[in-house]
């Protein structure tokens, strides 16, 4: 479809065209699912009320099993949006001394972690390696988003677009934000 023709629609429809259309389907399918009275949360088991609630999902996951559980429509249900989100998450804890990475997907030893006071289990999401391997990966290009000072003619923050005078500053603006008080 020219290009044309899709910012026309996106402009008489007030959002993107295949946003639109994803919307008309869920409205249609809540629609049916109404009159059908199978508008109940497979999770909680509670009435899906409004059609932006509705949402479908595996009944077990197929991921481990292959394709054809996926593809199995016994295996599909409808249930709320926050419920289904909420069944997806997936909680980190310390077992036998080990936690996940989330980047490399593996199991390791608690001690390769960094400490995280932020996080459930008091470690970051990323092993060392995987952390200091992100880190080296970026590369700031340009000139400070702050002051807009030239790359070169002051000192910069490795690895950040902002000179160390305004990262500094920043630094101290959150920190004061947080203790409520002048440091």
């Amino acid at each position: 479809m020219p290009d044309s023709a899709q910012r026309r629609k996106a402009e008489i429809l007030g959002m993107p065209f295949g946003t639109a259309c994803g919307q008309l389907r869920r409205m249609v399918m809540f629609h049916v699912l109404e009159r059908h009275r199978e508008n109940v949360c497979f999770r909680c088991g509670d009435l899906i009320e409004r059609a932006e609630d509705l949402s479908i999902e595996h009944k077990e996951p197929w991921q481990a099993v292959g394709p054809r559980l996926f593809w199995d429509l016994n295996n599909i249900a409808f249930s709320h949006a926050g419920c289904n989100l909420r069944a997806g998450w997936v909680r980190r804890k310390v077992t036998d001394g080990t936690l996940w990475c989330s980047s490399c997907k593996q199991l390791l030893p608690v001690p390769s972690f960094h400490k995280d006071r932020h996080q459930r289990t008091g470690f970051a999401l990323l092993c060392r390696g995987c952390f200091n391997a992100k880190r080296k990966n970026v590369e700031a290009r340009g000139d400070c988003r702050h002051c807009g000072a030239e790359r070169g003619s002051k000192p910069f923050r490795v690895s950040h677009n902002a000179c160390l005078e305004c990262y500094n500053a920043k630094v101290r603006a959150r920190r004061k934000e947080r203790l409520g008080k002048e440091i």
